[in-house]
């Protein structure tokens, strides 16, 4: 532990009662149930809770190449590596936790605080305004502040209080973000609401510190009292990539089989969340949102490597104008509108080409639960899908290729998603 941390570390009496020593909810633990491998899970759990993130680490990685392709161990995964302070590894693990459907307020915050100490604020902003109908208000601010946006997070934070969010936890977040955004008359006063005045000029000076924009690793680390690492990402045998999901498969062996049979690719089910009967060891849905939490009930700049897959340089393509699409391709199907609006801005960012080609969402129902599918639409042609998804797939993400203009089906309706500028 360096010594510049060791200055961030409040003592045990100031982490009673200042929220942005940020109570470790996400970080000490998931919702627990019988999920199989229940060994690993509940080892990482264990292990957790005792603060050792070491073990919580190596059995969180069995769990997940155990059963690569469930959100809620790809969750606890990102949990054990916040908790050992290897940021770009946690970022990693909630980034494709998110693909795989998971998309919780209390994962994409997770996601967003992984992502404020690699310095990748424009990202944390988009996760967190894609889901601020979900968050917290006090979350909400402190996060806008945490992410190069004080003066917002003031705004938001101030009008929690006004609307009588008056709590030690409003109050103290308050303070911090005054203190970032340079009105230290006001973080002092603030501040000092709920803290003795023999500690005020103590917590001045480590705010002081959190404030310099360059520290974004020791701010973090600092306010969630866990170590600082060197992280070169999560084992590249952990990578999404490395699994792709029966569907997928499937859909590549329809779409080389295509030329031959001149059929159309029948359309596949959706990447989706676990069943509702299989109780996720991350579901933020069952975890309350306790007056004793912080900016994050908290408790993947700089992704490792994916596994090499040669990328062959093919012209653009065609991209097709209304009511001449004869393809889509589908990125993803997700549990709330939030979750398929960020998706589709994460999918765009990261896949450039994507810019050429429509969004469609639209709500589906399937066995009684409602998922958001994100697909892009306007190809020309089996070819320009297939050089798309081949681009997608070759960043780490899944895709199905669709024959067909999308047209919405009895039982669906599309929803209003807009590309955020950046």
């Amino acid at each position: 532990m360096s010594s510049l941390f060791s200055t961030f570390a409040p003592s045990r009496a100031a982490r009673l009662i200042i929220s942005t020593a940020l109570a470790a909810g996400v970080l000490t633990g998931c919702a627990t149930g019988t999920i199989r491998p229940d060994k690993f899970v509940s080892s990482a759990e264990a292990a957790l809770a005792k603060g050792n993130s070491k073990a919580a680490v190596d059995n969180a990685e069995k769990a997940v190449l155990a059963d690569p392709r469930n959100p809620a161990y790809r969750v606890l995964l990102g949990n054990t590596y916040l908790k050992d302070g290897r940021f770009e590894s946690a970022r990693q693990a909630y980034d494709e936790a998110m693909e795989l459907g998971e998309d919780s307020s209390r994962t994409a915050l997770s996601l967003a605080l992984a992502d404020v100490a690699l310095g990748r604020y424009p990202e944390a902003v988009d996760t967190l305004n894609s889901y601020r109908d979900s968050l917290a208000s006090a979350d909400y601010g402190l996060a806008l502040a945490l992410a190069g946006q004080p003066q917002q997070g003031v705004a938001v934070l101030s009008d929690a209080i006004r609307g009588g969010e008056n709590t030690v936890k409003v109050r103290q977040n308050l303070a911090l973000a005054y203190s970032l955004a340079g009105q230290w008359r006001e973080a002092r006063a603030m501040a000092a609401q709920d803290l003795p005045a023999a500690e005020l000029g103590d917590r001045m000076e480590q705010w002081a510190m959190l404030g310099q924009r360059e520290l974004t690793r020791e701010r973090v680390a600092g306010l969630l009292s866990v170590p600082l690492r060197v992280d070169a990402g999560q084992p590249t045998a952990l990578a999404l990539a490395n699994f792709p999901s029966t569907n997928q498969l499937s859909a590549e062996a329809a779409v080389r089989a295509e030329p031959l049979a001149k059929a159309a690719v029948e359309e596949l089910a959706p990447v989706e969340t676990p069943a509702a009967a299989e109780p996720s060891v991350a579901d933020a849905s069952s975890q309350p949102r306790g007056e004793q939490l912080a900016l994050i009930d908290l408790p993947a700049s700089a992704r490792r490597a994916q596994p090499a897959r040669m990328a062959v340089p093919v012209a653009k393509p065609p991209v097709a104008s209304n009511g001449q699409s004869t393809h889509q391709v589908q990125l993803g199907a997700f549990a709330t509108a939030e979750g398929a609006r960020r998706a589709w801005r994460h999918f765009a960012a990261r896949n450039p080409a994507l810019a050429s080609y429509r969004n469609v969402t639209t709500k589906v129902t399937i066995n009684g639960r409602s998922l958001w599918r994100v697909r892009a639409a306007g190809f020309t042609g089996l070819a320009s899908a297939a050089s798309l998804c081949g681009s997608v797939k070759s960043r780490g993400g899944d895709c199905l290729i669709l024959r067909g203009t999308g047209g919405e089906l009895p039982g669906q309706r599309g929803v209003d998603t807009r590309m955020a500028k950046r």
